[in-house]
């Protein structure tokens, strides 16, 4: 049985047994009762009850007690607050004061008032409370980066698949309309071109023999070829040979882009014509730069930039001999007319990027290649009568090498690569119609030396020579002035005829209205030339900028009918564009269409927040990016 509770023991005795610091204050902060724990609080002896314990209190929450204290004091309000001690470990403490009501202050005999102050220690509960804090920071922190990185996985994905989706629909409607050659081959026209213009294009400098690696390059046509019934050859001039030219340095695999390009075209062109097909593909070399090749090709004069944009001369080209290897691709085919020939020299002398059925694209495609014969210290050229076939030649420039140290030579035919072409190739049989009883042109990878007369050097020139050359004399006499080379934001050549009915509303609805202007802000240049390039075949009239400043600067200078907003840009995101633009008076009004490969639905109230009348989400077809744009003019015009 417990012992009895001894009612005799004192007040005093019973709150030092408390493990709570407890004090009786009078008006004046004076200290006329406390207890044990109190007193071992204590860092010095005044007899005010703040100096008594003050000095315990951490520098950083001095300010913060010392002022609730005081407020407390004179309001005579209760008080509750935590605070640290300046200990080598910080203590937790908590102080609470709480007014004596009348009841106590006649039993203490205290007339003018008075408090109750407590003081415990919690620090077992206040550093759990701390864990749970940080356990709980920790896991926000996480799930931050959790977003982060889903942000940026799908802007990094989505925005190029946004790219990919409208090559894609463009390569649809190409299998699905196969006589529309004026449909842009998008590879040439928008991949490349667009590095090449943005510097974005590399060169590697790589040890290859060069007949053998463009034998490999020529072998992708074998089903072409076959399907075709064209003749064809793939061989050496003597001058080939006299040079030495074996192992080289040089990235022949952009090299081998302009090949492809050219036989490519020599294919379209050759099936068109009724008599007997042939291409052949011819490869020589030379010591010196040479001013044509084949000597009846004429070659478009290489201005200063072009020369200045030559990248073999860095020490990773190595040190040996320079060399010019050089190639051509004839074809017995339907030829170039003269005023189509002409629109081909202004391309090359210009360098815009128009298209024309004619050529079924190959406008912006032999402007590519001649920026990479650029880079590789070339040039290119052609030559052509109607009727009579045509003749491409371009050249590069390598530096001799020595045979690798490794004397047995590389097996070219049982490589992984070389596998997985060869089951390729047997498929596009099957899709084409090609079987086994059709003859398979011979592509050698040591093809024949052999003296050809019309593109050896020396060779007198023909008849579709003096032709081309006297259309590039009138090209060049309709060359525009330096100050008339600007960039058009609409391709004149570009038909702006709505594809379909349902989509002709963006134009206005009439006959003869003038295109909607549509303002493109995408900081992704292959992005920015695909969609400006879909809205322009829409019958939009489109301009250009790659971040949020220039669209402020643009819509400060000129009046738009929509601006299309990507998110995420430097310089100036597009939410901060947005709201800058609608700042400006003149075109608060106008609508802005967020495009963003962002998805979380903050993000999305954000840009709308911001004054964005709509979002489209990377990727997406043009269809729905043109129903968007269309909702958006049909409410302004209501307005």
């Amino acid at each position: 049985m417990s012992a009895a509770f001894d009612s005799n023991i004192s007040a005093q005795e019973f709150s030092d047994i408390l493990p709570t610091g407890v004090a009786i204050l009078n008006e004046n902060d004076e200290s006329i009762m406390v207890n044990r724990r109190f007193r071992e609080l204590m860092t010095s002896s005044s007899a005010r009850s703040f100096e008594c314990w003050s000095q315990s209190i951490h520098p950083d929450d001095f300010d913060r007690i010392a002022t609730a204290y005081f407020e407390t004091s004179r309001s005579k309000h209760a008080l509750r607050v935590e605070f640290r001690t300046r200990s080598r470990i910080p203590l937790w403490r908590v102080l609470m004061l709480a007014p004596l009501d009348e009841a106590d202050m006649r039993r203490l005999n205290l007339s003018n008032g008075g408090f109750i102050c407590t003081i415990a220690d919690i620090t077992h509960e206040k550093t759990a409370e701390l864990l749970q804090v940080e356990i709980a920071r920790a896991a926000q922190e996480r799930k931050q980066q959790q977003e982060r990185f889903i942000d940026m996985i799908s802007h990094e994905v989505r925005n190029p698949f946004s790219a990919i989706l409208h090559c894609t629909e463009d390569i649809l409607e190409a299998v699905q309309n196969k006589e529309n050659s004026g449909v842009p081959k998008i590879v040439d026209d928008v991949l490349t071109f667009s590095k090449l213009d943005a510097s974005m294009l590399t060169f590697s400098s790589r040890r290859d023999q060069p007949k053998r690696h463009f034998a490999r390059t020529l072998s992708i046509f074998r089903p072409e070829l076959r399907k075709q019934d064209i003749q064809f050859e793939f061989k050496l001039d003597n001058s080939y040979s006299e040079c030495g030219i074996e192992w080289v340095l040089a990235d022949l695999s952009r090299m081998g882009q302009v090949l492809i390009n050219l036989v490519s075209n020599a294919i379209k062109f050759t099936t068109k014509a009724d008599r007997k097909r042939d291409i052949r593909v011819s490869m020589g070399a030379s010591m010196k730069r040479p001013p044509s090749y084949p000597p009846n090709v004429v070659f478009f004069e290489s201005g200063e930039n072009a020369l200045r944009l030559d990248v073999t001369g860095s020490p990773e080209w190595g040190e040996g001999q320079v060399a010019y290897v050089m190639l051509a691709v004839k074809d017995n085919g339907i030829g170039i007319s003269d005023q189509a020939q002409k629109r081909l020299f202004e391309r090359f002398n210009q360098a815009t990027p128009r298209t024309e059925s004619v050529y079924g694209g190959s406008g912006l495609g032999l402007n590519v290649s001649r920026k990479l014969c650029h880079f590789h210290g070339g040039e290119i050229g052609a030559s052509s009568k109607e009727g009579e076939g045509s003749t491409f030649g371009f050249f590069f420039k390598v530096r001799q090498d020595v045979e690798p140290s490794i004397s047995v030579p590389p097996n070219y035919g049982q490589s992984e690569i070389d596998q997985l072409c060869s089951g390729i190739q047997a498929m596009s049989n099957k899709v084409i119609g090609v079987n086994n009883r059709t003859r398979s042109p011979e592509i050698p990878e040591n093809p024949v030396v052999t003296h050809i007369a019309e593109i050896a050097p020396g060779a007198a020139n023909d008849d579709k020579y003096m032709h081309t050359l006297e259309i590039t004399h009138q090209a060049k006499s309709n060359e525009p002035s330096a100050s008339e080379h600007k960039i058009l934001p609409v391709d004149p050549n570009v038909d702006i005829t709505p594809k379909s009915p349902e989509m002709s509303g963006a134009i206005g609805g009439k006959s003869g209205t003038k295109p909607r202007h549509v303002l493109v802000v995408e900081d992704n240049i292959i992005n920015r030339q695909i969609v400006s390039r879909k809205l322009q075949s829409l019958g939009f009239h489109t301009s250009q900028a790659t971040n949020g400043q220039e669209a402020l600067d643009a819509v400060q200078h000129e009046e738009f009918d929509c601006i299309l907003m990507d998110q995420e840009m430097p310089v100036m995101d597009g939410t901060s564009a947005t709201m800058a633009i609608h700042d400006l008076d003149h075109a608060a009004d106008t609508p802005i269409l967020g495009v963003t490969a962002n998805v979380r639905a903050t993000q999305q109230k954000e840009m709308l927040d911001a004054g964005m009348d709509d979002i489209i989400h990377k990727p997406y077809r043009t269809n729905d990016l043109f129903e968007k744009i269309n909702q958006l003019l049909v409410l302004r015009s209501k307005k």
